[in-house]
Order: C-alpha cells, then sequence, then structure tokens
C-alpha cells in the first residue's frame, strides 16, 4: 500500500494538473486550430476559386487548415455580419469585395460597420473588369459604341448584375462620362446580363472577365476596353478604356481579408505573413493570372486605406448618378 505521503503527493500533482492544464492549452503558439474563412458569396465562383487556392498555401503556412466557409446572400451582407459579430481570436476570417464598402452608402440596414467591426488583414486580388457587347455587333471599340448610341433617338439600354453592383457603377459612370442617352437594366445577377447582351436585349454590360472568358474565345461576346491599367495577357487585342480617351479611370472587383475588431495583433501578422506568402506563391499566381485575376499584396494599413478611397469615389458615383436601390 502507498503510504500517506505518496497519496498527498499523487492528489497535489493531480489538482496542479488540473490548475495548470487550461493555462498550458491556453498559451499554445497561434494558430492550435483550424480558420475559418466566410466566404459570402456561392461555391464555384471566381471569389470561392481565389479563397480556396490561396486558403490552400497560406494553411501550410500557418501549420493548421483553413476551412472556407460559403456564406451567401444579401449581396455579401450575411457573411459580413457573421464575420463581425464573431469571436476575435484569430480563427474567423472575412473574404471581404469591392461591395462591401459599396453597400453602406446605398443602405443604412447592411448590419455592419466594416471599419468599426472588422479590422484589415491582407488585400489580395483584382478582378479586371471590361465593357462587353454581342460578339455578332458592329461595335469594336468605345468609338463605335458611342456612334452607335447617337442612332438611337430614346436611348440605348445597358445591363448590369444588380442594381449598385459594380457592374452597374462602372457602367453608369461610363455613360455619365459619354455623354449619352442610355437607361440602366437590372438583372438578377451579372450571368442574367450577359444573357440579355447575347439576345440583344441591351447593348452592353461590364463584366468580371474570368466569368465571361470561355464566351469570349467562342466569339459569343466581345471585349471592347478593359477596365485595368495595363492590357491583360490573355486578352492583349482589348485596349484599355485609358487608350481609348478615358485616362485615370481603372475598375476592379476585388477581395481582401478582414478578421473582427479587437482580434490580437500577433494573431493578425501570422495570418497577414501567411497570405503574403500565398500570394507570392509561383503555382497560385499561375493559376490565378490564366483566369485574369491580378494579386496585387497590401498589408493591414495600405489595406485600410485603399478601401477607404475605395468606398468614397463609389460613394460619388453614386450620389452623381442619383443610383436608389429601388431603381
Amino acid at each position: 500500500m502507498r503510504s500517506r505521503r505518496q497519496v498527498c503527493i499523487a492528489l497535489a500533482s493531480a489538482a496542479l494538473a488540473t490548475v495548470c492544464g487550461p493555462a498550458a492549452a491556453g498559451s499554445e503558439t497561434y494558430p492550435s486550430r483550424p480558420i475559418s474563412v466566410i466566404v459570402p458569396f456561392a461555391a464555384g465562383g471566381t471569389a470561392d476559386l481565389i479563397a480556396r487556392l490561396l486558403g490552400e498555401v497560406a494553411a501550410g503556412k500557418l501549420g493548421q487548415p483553413i476551412v472556407i466557409d460559403n456564406r451567401s446572400g444579401g449581396d455579401g451582407t450575411i457573411g459580413a455580419q457573421i464575420a463581425a459579430r464573431a469571436k476575435p481570436d484569430g480563427y474567423t476570417l472575412l473574404q471581404a469585395s469591392t461591395g462591401h464598402v459599396i453597400l453602406p452608402s446605398l443602405r443604412s440596414d447592411v448590419g455592419y460597420d466594416w471599419q468599426r467591426s472588422l479590422v484589415p488583414v491582407f488585400g489580395t486580388t483584382l478582378v479586371p473588369q471590361a465593357i462587353a457587347v454581342n460578339g455578332k455587333s458592329q461595335i469594336h471599340s468605345i468609338a463605335d459604341l458611342v456612334a452607335t448610341a447617337k442612332t438611337v433617338p430614346a436611348g440605348i439600354n445597358y445591363a448590369s448584375g444588380g442594381t449598385g453592383s459594380i457592374s452597374h457603377l462602372t457602367a453608369a459612370y461610363f455613360v455619365r462620362t459619354l455623354k449619352v442617352g442610355a437607361t440602366h437594366v437590372a438583372y438578377r445577377g451579372l450571368s442574367n446580363a450577359v444573357q440579355a447582351v447575347l439576345s440583344d436585349q441591351v447593348m452592353f454590360t461590364v463584366v468580371n472577365i474570368p466569368d465571361v472568358a470561355e464566351l469570349v474565345k467562342a466569339g459569343s461576346l466581345r471585349l471592347i476596353a478593359v477596365t485595368s491599367q495595363e492590357r491583360l495577357p490573355q486578352f492583349a487585342n482589348v485596349p484599355t478604356l485609358a487608350e481609348q480617351g478615358f485616362g485615370g479611370w481603372t475598375s476592379s472587383s476585388w477581395s481582401a481579408y478582414l478578421a473582427p475588431a479587437q482580434t490580437p495583433p500577433e494573431a493578425v501578422d501570422r495570418i497577414y505573413r501567411a497570405y503574403a506568402a500565398a500570394a507570392s506563391d509561383p503555382g497560385v499566381q499561375e493559376r490565378l493570372g490564366k483566369i485574369g485575376v491580378v494579386l496585387q499584396p497590401m498589408n493591414g494599413p495600405e489595406l485600410g486605406s485603399f478601401m477607404r478611397k475605395e468606398a468614397a469615389r463609389w460613394r460619388k458615383v453614386i450620389e452623381d448618378n442619383h443610383i436608389k436601390l429601388d431603381e
């Protein structure tokens, strides 16, 4: 039999383990479990693909899986609301996009405040847009589009993926600058707007290039201008807006990573470094480049500044064109 002294030592050791156990676990090096990335759009789209490609490499740098959690709905607001309310422990990220800084200028009920409820972590990708027309039309340039528009007394129609979407705002800026008569026709989703162009219901729409690359290659859709600063390698024959008289204007659908406010700085730094490494990975660059996605790494402060500028410039487009969500 064990002596009374041995029993007391054993009991004391057990008690010490009970007290110290949780503290030891809490001091484990971050991250110690999988990280969830909320993608506020359906699986299979460009945003989802970007999240998965970057997440796979970033996970290797972090030493923990990155789980993609698709929470579509509400033009991205549902996912943003979930992220904004999540525990700020470094285990939840939001893949934010252009719409998240546009919507607060259109709605008062978005349910999140990206400048207060979320903290910028890493800016990653830009998806340039393009002005697209029916591939069978005689419109091959901006000049052709203007000339055609002037022959339509009642004005032309143009499509977007929804009122207040980046495709709508870019087109609205474009039409206002051209000073041509035009009527906006909002569709539920960009694919429906593209179908409207293909069926000659409208004259043009503004598209995210990766979403229509196959239609362009097949000749069904024609791109007459890209909204990037330079021509894109995969569509080198398509001139930029700047080359056609729109100097200084660019437009892109972008994605970035945000964390709940009050997330520990050390966790933010670890995530930043992991995603920066993923963005510099040659394999990731090649795969995203093939579909027209441009990598543009930014740290947290740079991303915050970029997002504020984006919010301001799109707010001006909304105000100048008197855009309302009930259009």
